[in-house]
């Protein structure tokens, strides 16, 4: 049993245990996620709920209310019930942002269990996730729409027994195999046949976790965990029924779902999707503000890749008014590019959020107008208990020293598909984030290293696992170890090391590797050949030194094109203050405007930068 210092939780906010309490009674009243989403239809039935944006400049599809959204999705829970779908079976749904791919959403996890996939993923992995659900539909986009997904799954129905491919429309229509849904209008009498039964603990959702791998990790979520999450959110953001919210995170991840559409739509509040591809599309990125304008956007929800790049965007003038917070998650963002899109807004409330897809969504969020501090990622939701694991010693109460931060509450999965892999995952009843945290006195959570090695780009987890099994595929390669290379657009991208075998020729690793990995994220950025691998006493590789030579090579390779003479004078280094982070020694007589500007370029990256003396 693990020791604790305290039994006195760490504390989060002044008004904490009202918060909690009125979440509870929430969560309580609200057994399943589709009494959530029916709670927006109550308190806003002719509000605007869904909007698809076809192109930027587009006025946007006619808008499905909250009403008539509850009844789209009673009919489609309907059909897959028909079609044999029960309670425990997974309704997968490869779609990308747009109303069809909302509608069935919920309507999976009313009828079954969804199993949204990521729009990036492989016909293998797709294939793999499928296989380890025991998937009874998939749910794509027609033949010839665009980005192939159809294509990409052509042939699985006779691969994989007892699946059926139904189709979806992507352009802000509503239909099943080319058959248009009619609105359920008794709805609120379908909901209510199955609340008696409702069980709060009923797996609802499979998402997947951890990257990319040759055995699918899925998470199971259920209704209490993603209600809880969902309802967390919607007291932190304040969402309110008049909100619109400009919906840039993906649904197939964690944030997107719960974060942003459930925790709106129980507020009433209403979705615009801003085009199929969101803001992979560079025309999204462009029109940012103007579409904040012409549809008096209210919140905006981008991951920190896509607030970087809008950042870099001129208004125009747009009248960005009614704009009065964003939201921004999945990886780190360097603070840097939150003031640069502060700047450019006029604004001053992004909310950064920290979670993860075993907590259902948020841990915590960090309000950026009150919290600039780059290291912290703020307060803990409603519901939510954290703890510090260091040394062997539980700490509850802040401040804390470093450790493994451990969360807890009706937001924790059920586990993943695979039980040994659950055991893993909690320590005493807690889950383990594997990240490296200390709590500041104030309840802040301060993040300053990560024990998991997943590669996070852009919000997109890479398991290191696949890059270094492809390098140790070639015979010219001895050893291999894949971390995160700190990046200013992505967070961070995949950098490998090499030991070369002795005498060997590498020439054509990065197109042997290319050719094993068939993710392209997951491809790596930069191959660096070392002589020999930093290892521990114990023989194993050590990576937090390979991190520091990461980040030494990021950072020098920024100030090469500013000031080749200054890459000396940037290192990296980790300790348990600032977890990794960049160390920066210029002489006491570097002219103060090319130090400023060594200072601005190393505050790109999503590091710590801390100057000597």
């Amino acid at each position: 049993m693990t020791r604790t210092d305290a039994s006195t939780p760490t504390p989060t906010s002044t008004d904490q245990p009202a918060t909690d309490q009125l979440a509870a009674d929430l969560t309580a009243a609200h057994p399943r996620v589709i009494d959530l989403v029916a709670r927006g239809a109550r308190l806003n039935p002719d509000g605007v709920a869904l909007v698809h944006l076809p192109t930027p400049d587009h006025p946007g599809t006619d808008p499905v209310t909250h009403d008539r959204m509850m009844g789209l999705v009673a009919a489609a829970a309907a059909r897959f019930r028909a079609l044999g779908v029960g309670p425990t079976d997974a309704v997968a749904i490869l779609l990308p942002s747009c109303p069809a791919l909302m509608v069935s959403l919920w309507a999976a996890m009313w009828a079954g269990v969804a199993q949204p996939l990521n729009l990036l993923f492989t016909r293998d992995a797709i294939a793999g996730q499928l296989k380890a659900a025991k998937a009874k539909l998939l749910i794509v986009p027609p033949e010839g729409a665009p980005a192939g997904l159809y294509e990409k799954v052509t042939g699985l129905e006779t691969e994989i027994p007892g699946l059926r491919i139904l189709t979806a429309p992507i352009d802000g229509s509503v239909a099943l195999d080319g058959e248009a849904l009619a609105s359920d209008p008794d709805w609120r009498a379908r909901l209510e046949e199955g609340r008696v039964a409702a069980d709060p603990d009923r797996v609802a959702a499979l998402y997947p976790t951890g990257g990319t791998t040759g055995a699918p990790k899925l998470a199971r979520l259920t209704e209490r965990s993603m209600v809880a999450s969902a309802l967390g959110s919607m007291l932190s953001i304040d969402y309110r029924r008049d909100d619109r919210l400009l919906a840039g995170l993906p649904l197939f991840h964690v944030g997107g779902a719960f974060v942003g559409a459930l925790a709106a739509a129980a507020a009433g509040a209403g979705m615009w999707f801003p085009t199929i591809a969101g803001f992979r599309n560079p025309a999204v990125v462009a029109a940012f503000w103007q579409m904040v304008a012409r549809h008096r956007i209210t919140v905006g929800a981008l991951v920190p890749t896509s607030l970087g790049a809008v950042a870099g965007t001129p208004t125009d003038g747009a009248d960005l008014s009614s704009l009065r917070l964003v939201l921004t998650g999945a990886s780190t963002c360097p603070p840097e590019v939150v003031k640069r899109f502060l700047a450019a807004w006029g604004g001053d409330a992004v909310r950064q959020v920290y979670g993860m897809t075993e907590f259902s969504g948020a841990i915590a969020q960090v309000h950026h107008d009150v919290m600039p501090d780059g290291a912290a990622v703020g307060l803990p939701l409603a519901q939510v208990e954290v703890a510090v694991l260091a040394d062997g010693v539980l700490h509850r109460t802040a401040p804390t020293p470093a450790g493994e931060l451990l969360a807890r509450g009706p937001q924790v999965f059920a586990g993943y598909m695979d039980p040994r892999q659950t055991e893993a995952a909690f320590h005493d009843g807690w889950l383990r984030t594997g990240d490296i945290c200390r709590i500041a006195e104030s309840g802040q959570l301060h993040i300053t290293g990560r024990i998991k090695d997943l590669i996070i780009r852009g919000g997109h987890n890479i398991d290191p696992l696949i890059l270094e099994d492809a390098a140790m595929a070639h015979p010219g390669v001895a050893m291999a170890a894949a971390v995160g290379l700190p990046d200013a657009y992505a967070g961070e991208v995949p950098m490998l090391f090499v030991v070369p075998a002795e005498g060997a020729d590498l020439a054509d690793l990065a197109g042997f590797i290319d050719t094993r990995i068939t993710e392209p994220p997951a491809r790596p950025k930069r191959i660096e050949p070392l002589a020999e691998m930093p290892v521990t006493p114990v023989g194993k590789i050590f990576k937090p030194r390979l991190r520091e030579l990461a980040a030494e090579a990021a950072a020098r390779a920024l100030l090469a094109a500013i000031d080749p003479a200054a890459t000396e004078a940037v290192s990296a280094a980790t300790d348990g203050t600032n977890g990794l982070h960049l160390r920066l020694d210029l002489p006491p007589d570097w002219p103060a405007a090319g130090a400023a500007r060594i200072r601005a370029a190393l505050g790109e990256l999503p590091l710590p930068v801390v100057e000597a003396g």
